[in-house]
């Protein structure tokens, strides 16, 4: 079976021309939600800025680009294209490392900001899928959910070159800890991933990416064994 391959990128400063790309694609949403044009201006200038800060190496637009770019390969298999959508845009809206209410914040955020526009049930089911994230695990029995989920953890799955980017990108933003401190924690992530029967929820993601996320876990978790200090 031919490998499958998703656009994943890691970089500090998303390119001009990726960067317009994310401004098309929330244009069209934004559109079809009938959201006022200064409205959509005012919070794409927002969402831009926060994923912008200069404290995120990973969690940033490149974030945002690679995995709207990879959901348009699950098109067929997305229930609510907009919800989806919207989910990606802003599940790391707010993003402060040393916080544990980061996907909270993110949920309460995008509510403020949609409410004029979405139905509150529709509110509702976004709140849920961003703060999904927190743990990993479906908060609604959807397949947008689950697949939304795996998306945000391809990176996981990524070419090895991707990958080594992505754990540099990781440590940098977490660059207030010393290196034995980091490790410890960045371990008991990488061994509760290892220890879980699927890293991967659907179908798709597993039977594709479950094996490479697991040697691409291993092999950091080698590294860090073999006393190969972090890069940051």
């Amino acid at each position: 079976m031919e490998e499958t391959i998703l656009p994943i990128i890691v970089e500090q400063d998303l390119n001009l021309e990726n960067t317009l790309w994310l401004k098309e694609v929330w244009e069209i949403t934004t559109y079809q939600l009938a959201i006022p044009t200064s409205t959509s201006e005012s919070i794409f200038a927002e969402i831009q800025d926060k994923y912008s800060e200069p404290h995120r190496a990973y969690h940033n637009l490149s974030h945002l680009y690679s995995m709207l770019m990879s959901s348009e390969h699950f098109f067929d298999m997305i229930e609510n294209h907009h919800l989806f959508d919207l989910s990606i845009w802003f599940h790391d809206l707010i993003y402060d490392p040393l916080s544990k209410e980061n996907e909270k914040l993110s949920a309460q955020r995008a509510i403020e900001l949609l409410s004029p526009h979405l139905p509150a049930d529709k509110l509702t089911t976004l709140q849920y899928m961003i703060e999904s994230t927190a743990k990993h695990l479906p908060t609604i029995e959807s397949v947008d959910n689950k697949l939304f989920l795996d998306l945000d953890l391809v990176i996981l799955a990524a070419e090895e070159n991707v990958y080594n980017n992505y754990t540099e990108a990781i440590r940098h933003e977490y660059n207030v800890y010393p290196n034995m401190v980091y490790q410890n924690g960045r371990r008991e992530i990488l061994e509760g991933f290892l220890k879980k029967e699927k890293i991967y929820i659907t179908p798709f993601f597993y039977d594709n990416f479950e094996k490479r996320a697991r040697k691409n876990i291993n092999n950091e978790l080698e590294s860090m064994n073999n006393g190969i200090p972090p890069v940051f």
